[in-house]
């Protein structure tokens, strides 16, 4: 049986979600988390005294959910190719099934962002970095075994890259979704052009 911690934490995700999900991440404010939860809004910073920690559990689950999409694609792979191909497919796949899921995962962390100490930015995402970087390695190590890299440094800047350049198109197709733009239609063309700049078949 779930404590009571777990579910008053449980029902402010649930309603911190809602919010940016209706109203978009500038409306992600405590005092409308508290009006939506039935609590008060020192209740709500009782279990998340900040910004960061509450956009940090929400966006946790949906990055370690990201991460093992691609670490699964890339694992059956017997090529440094195949294992690009189908890290990009899969995580197309995993992010356009659900733009909602992937604004949450990376436009709604920016509202975290603060100045640290010595001027450097301090960000939910720098939290939760350790699983982007698992599945960062997993390519990485595919490339390097399979000679397409001889240095895993040179191979994880690479994996970085790819991921970096998937998010580019995955934001543009959540620009169109939000605007109901005609060119959401080249989605999938634009997916497959990205996959055969990265790993073009040979001929």
């Amino acid at each position: 049986m779930p404590s009571k911690r777990n579910e008053t934490a449980d029902k402010i995700r649930v309603a911190a979600r809602a919010i940016v999900k209706a109203e978009g991440p500038d409306h992600l404010t405590f005092d409308a988390v508290a009006a939506q939860v039935g609590v008060s809004k020192q209740a709500v910073l009782y279990w998340f005294p900040n910004k960061a920690r509450l956009i940090e559990a929400l966006v946790r689950p949906t990055l370690e959910a990201e991460s093992n999409a691609g670490k699964v694609a890339i694992a059956s792979q017997t090529t440094a190719g195949d294992a690009i191909r189908a890290y990009i497919s899969a995580l197309a796949v995993f992010h356009s099934s659900d733009l909602e899921r992937f604004r949450l995962m990376y436009v709604t962390p920016q509202i975290g962002q603060r100045s640290g100490r010595n001027g450097t930015m301090l960000t939910t995402l720098g939290r939760i970095h350790p699983s982007t970087t698992e599945m960062y390695d997993s390519l990485a190590e595919k490339m390097v075994e399979h000679g397409r890299y001889d240095r895993m440094i040179d191979a994880r800047r690479a994996a970085t890259a790819i991921h970096t350049a998937l998010l580019g198109l995955i934001l543009r197709m959540a620009m169109s979704d939000t605007l109901n733009s005609p060119l959401r239609s080249r989605d999938d063309a634009l997916v497959d052009a990205l996959v055969n700049v990265m790993a073009p078949k040979a001929a």
